[in-house]
């Protein structure tokens, strides 16, 4: 029987729809095959429209999607235009092609054969446990690559496995990949904030973040920078992975600063905001900063420059002692804005710097 589709139907194909529209603008290509395969197993769900029997749709999305969702998690992060995708998206078209098509005397050699007709269970048992096999190669990259994306994607593809097992009607697997769809629309959003406003290699907010900040800062605060002393020495005689382990070491101290919001300022400067009466006590949190970076030994390959053979590389790891200069400043008296302070605690800086390094100076 042909149904009009209802909203709760069209909401599982525009929810997937926009979310595979933002992964395109941000080039996120492995979701970008995830949720248009969801997409059209949506509008399968939903009949396509006037078109189709809505069991016939539901057939087609047990059918079709699972293998070509298995192999969109399974596939490398690749250009859209890789010949890969391109073949995904070809099969994705054949299946389309074939659900809206194929015959009604073919479509029974079609059911039995999709997904691995020659395996003994369900159609929908063998249709979900394919979809969570993807969702396990998403985690397992997510857990060796700290993928956010991939982590995202493995929750998408567990609620969709879900949506095909046989017990489900085609009402409850709309729902459920709405809920997908929803997933990733969210994911999507929270990755595009991250780009704007976290810094990508020390895991703090960034300079963007920090400025946003200090135009909705009032009242009592404090503003501390804070350098990396010999940075660019360090680069030179160690390279730039062991100069990116030290930020990333320092990024962590700097978040278990008390009453200190951290941000990366830019290069090897960050900056610490204390706000309210966490201000009173900013002076004393960054010296037991200065005290924290101070202990810590951040293992290293050292290799003079020029001389950096495979022997080399592969040598034992060192470990390198690191220090840090921090100027100070206060909103004095209720006046000034937050630049003029931020001003003033990077003269304190290159005070601190001046006097020796590793040392706080409180302007």
């Amino acid at each position: 029987m042909i149904t009009t589709p209802s909203w709760p139907q069209l909401a599982a194909p525009l929810l997937n729809a926009i979310a595979l529209l933002l992964a395109l603008g941000f080039h996120r290509n492995r979701a970008v095959m995830v949720l248009a395969i969801l997409t059209c197993a949506s509008l399968a769900l939903g009949g396509f429209g006037h078109v189709l029997p809505v069991e016939r749709g539901m057939e087609a999305a047990r059918m079709f999607a699972p293998c070509l969702l298995l192999g969109a998690a399974a596939m490398p992060e690749r250009r859209l235009r890789a010949r890969r995708n391109l073949v995904l998206l070809g099969l994705l078209a054949i299946a389309v092609w074939l659900t809206l098509m194929a015959p009604a005397h073919i479509w029974p050699g079609l059911r039995e054969a999709f997904p691995l007709g020659w395996l003994p269970w369900n159609s929908g048992t063998v249709a979900a446990g394919l979809v969570l096999v993807g969702a396990v190669f998403c985690m397992v990259r997510w857990i060796i690559q700290r993928s956010p994306m991939d982590a995202a994607l493995s929750f998408v593809l567990v609620v969709s496995g879900i949506a095909l097992l046989p017990s489900m009607q085609a009402g409850a697997s709309s729902d459920l990949l709405a809920v997908a769809g929803a997933i990733a629309l969210f994911a999507i959003l929270l990755f595009s904030y991250n780009m704007a406003f976290v810094d990508g290699l020390a895991g703090v907010p960034n300079r963007r973040s920090l400025d946003e900040a200090l135009t909705r800062l009032s009242g009592d605060y404090a503003v501390a920078m804070i350098d990396v002393d010999h940075f660019k020495a360090f680069n030179d005689r160690h390279g730039h992975g062991a100069g990116d382990r030290v930020l990333k070491a320092i990024a962590e101290q700097l978040k278990s600063t008390r009453g200190g919001d951290p941000y990366r300022y830019g290069g090897e400067e960050f900056c610490l905001l204390f706000t309210g009466a966490r201000a009173r006590d900013a002076a004393q949190a960054c010296e037991d900063l200065r005290a924290r970076v101070a202990k810590l030994r951040v293992p290293v390959r050292s290799v003079p420059s020029g001389k950096r053979s495979p022997k080399a590389a592969g040598a034992a790891p060192a470990e390198v002692k690191v220090t840090i200069s921090i100027g100070l400043a206060r909103r004095a008296n209720n006046s000034g804005d937050a630049s003029d302070v931020l001003k003033a605690a990077d003269r304190a800086l290159y005070k601190a710097k001046a006097a020796g390094r590793n040392r706080v100076v409180d302007k």
